[in-house]
C-alpha cells in the first residue's frame, strides 16, 4: 500500500510559494489562487502556527522550509481593490461597486489612498480599466487570510457585500467581474452566460458566508441585514435550474452534469442554509437519491493488466472479480471520462455534504490519490502525471476529508517493520471516520480543522 509522504509535500508547497516553473506564467493573473493552494495545503500539513501573534515565522519543517506569514498577509491586502460608492438620490450608503480582490499585482496605475479618501464617480476615469475585483479571487483571498490567522478586521465588509449584491442577476446567478464604474448595470449583461455559472455562484455565497456568519457588529455591514445582500430564493432557484436529467448539476442550465459544478451547487445550498429544505421538497422527491447515485457511480477502478496465454496483455476492469475488490478506484468528473484526483474532493465532498460518504469506497479512493503522489512532492492529475498545485491541493483536501492517517504526521512515525498492522489501522480509520470532519469546512473548501 502507498504511504503518505508528508515532508516531500511540505517542501513542494513551501518551495512553490517562493518560485514556480515557467509553465505557470500563463496563470499570473490568478496568482492569488496559486498562493491559496499552497497556504491551505501547508495548513492541512500542520505547518502554519497556532499562535498567530508571530508575524514572521509561519512554521518550519526542517531547515529548508520557511514561510513568512506577514509578507503573505500584506501582499494579499495589497491586492484589494478600492470600491467606488454608488450614490442613489444622494444616498451614499446605497452600495458600492468594485469591492473585493484581484488575482495579482500586474496592473497599474492603481488609485492612491488619497484618491480613495475622495471616493466619487469621477475617480473611475483615473483607474485602470482592468483594475476590478473578481468573485473567485475575493473568495481565495478571504480563505487564505483566515488560514494565516488574520481576523479580517481590515476588510471593508460592506463594500464587498454590496458589490456582491450588485453583481447578482435577476435569475439568481452572479457576474464574476466587478466593474470600476457606477454606471454599470448587471441587468444589461444578459448574454454573459459563461461568466455567470455555478463556480461564481459558489464563490459569491462563500464570500457572503465568511463575511456575515460571525459578524456581530451591525456597523460593519452598514446596518443591512445579511440576507439583504443576496437574494437567497433566486440563487436557490438558479442552482436548481442547473439540474441535469442525470440528477447532477451542470455549470449553467441545460449543460451536462459535472462533478465540479455539482459540488459548487450543493455547497452553495448548504452555506445558504437551505440544503435540507430543498432536498425535502415534494416537487424534488427522488432527486437526492438520483444525485447520490450519480456521485457514487463516478468511482471507477483502475484498469488491471492481465497476461494472455500468448504473452500479450489486456486491460481488465471487472470490478466484480473478488481479487480486484481492493483495487484503487478514482473519481471521474463525468461519465466515460478518465479518473482525476481533483474529483476525489469535489464528488467526495458532495457525498459528505449529503451525509452519504459511506456509500463510496473511501479506502480505494485513498489508494488512487496516493498512487498519483509524485516523488517530488505534490500530486498529479492522473497516475504518472507531473504534480501541479490545483490537483495537489484537492488531493490534500480529500485526504483530510477522509482523515488520512499521517496527513499531519511525519511518515517516519509509521511502523515500517509491520506494514500489515499499519495497513489495517489506516483501512479502519478511513472507512470509519470520513463523516467526522465538519461539513462547514468541506463546504467552504477549507479542509484544515483550524480554519472553521
Amino acid at each position: 500500500m502507498k504511504k503518505f509522504e508528508r515532508l516531500r509535500h511540505i517542501r513542494y508547497f513551501s518551495h512553490s510559494l517562493r518560485t514556480l516553473p515557467k509553465q505557470y506564467s500563463s496563470a499570473d493573473t490568478n496568482r492569488l489562487s496559486l498562493v491559496h493552494f499552497c497556504v491551505q495545503s501547508l495548513d492541512i500539513l500542520g505547518c502554519l502556527p497556532v499562535d498567530t501573534d508571530d508575524e514572521l515565522i509561519c512554521g518550519t519543517a526542517g531547515e529548508d522550509v520557511y514561510v513568512n506569514r506577514g509578507e503573505i498577509v500584506e501582499w494579499i491586502y495589497g491586492l484589494g481593490t478600492v470600491p467606488t460608492v454608488r450614490s442613489v438620490d444622494g444616498d451614499a450608503t446605497a452600495g458600492c461597486v468594485g469591492g473585493g480582490f484581484k488575482g495579482s499585482n500586474y496592473l497599474g496605475p492603481i488609485m492612491s489612498n488619497d484618491d480613495a479618501d475622495n471616493n466619487n464617480d469621477d475617480q473611475s476615469s483615473s483607474r485602470h480599466p482592468y483594475d476590478h475585483s473578481h468573485i473567485a479571487m475575493t473568495y481565495v483571498a478571504l480563505c487564505t487570510l483566515q488560514s494565516l490567522g488574520d481576523d479580517l478586521s481590515r476588510i471593508d465588509k460592506h463594500a464587498i457585500l454590496s458589490t456582491l449584491q450588485g453583481l447578482q442577476k435577476q435569475n439568481g446567478s452572479f457576474v464574476a467581474l466587478s466593474p470600476t464604474s457606477t454606471e454599470y448595470d448587471v441587468a444589461d449583461e444578459v448574454e454573459a452566460e459563461d461568466d455567470c455559472d455555478l463556480r461564481f455562484m459558489y464563490a459569491a455565497i462563500a464570500v457572503w458566508y465568511i463575511l456575515t456568519s460571525n459578524d456581530d457588529d451591525d456597523d460593519n455591514v452598514n446596518n443591512t441585514t445579511t440576507n439583504d445582500y443576496i437574494n437567497i430564493e433566486s440563487a436557490t432557484q438558479y442552482i436548481l435550474s442547473c439540474k441535469s436529467y442525470e440528477g447532477a448539476l451542470g455549470l449553467t442550465p441545460g449543460r451536462e452534469g459535472h462533478g465540479g459544478s455539482t459540488f459548487c451547487g450543493i455547497a452553495s445550498l448548504y452555506l445558504l442554509g437551505v440544503l435540507d429544505d430543498v432536498m425535502s421538497r415534494e416537487e424534488l422527491r427522488g432527486w437526492k437519491d438520483e444525485l447520490i447515485y450519480w456521485c457514487v457511480m463516478r468511482q471507477k477502478s483502475l484498469m488491471k493488466k492481465v497476461v494472455d496465454d500468448d504473452g500479450g496483455t489486456t486491460n481488465n476492469n471487472n470490478g466484480y472479480v473478488k481479487e480486484e475488490e481492493e483495487q484503487p478506484a478514482g473519481m471521474e468528473g463525468r461519465p466515460n471520462k478518465k479518473e482525476d484526483t481533483c474529483y476525489s474532493y469535489w464528488i467526495g465532498g458532495t457525498l459528505h455534504l449529503l451525509s452519504s460518504s459511506h456509500l463510496m469506497d473511501g479506502w480505494a479512493l485513498r489508494e488512487y490519490v496516493l498512487l498519483c503522489q509524485s516523488p517530488y512532492g505534490g500530486f498529479g492529475k492522473v497516475v504518472g502525471a507531473m504534480p501541479d498545485l490545483l490537483h495537489s491541493f484537492y488531493s490534500m483536501a480529500w485526504l483530510t476529508l477522509s482523515k488520512e492517517n499521517g496527513c499531519c504526521e511525519n511518515e517516519e512515525e509509521a511502523d515500517d517493520d509491520d506494514d500489515a498492522v499499519y495497513e489495517s489501522e489506516v483501512r479502519s480509520q478511513v472507512r470509519e471516520s470520513i463523516g467526522k470532519l465538519s461539513k462547514l469546512d468541506c463546504a467552504l473548501g477549507m479542509c484544515a480543522k483550524r480554519t472553521r
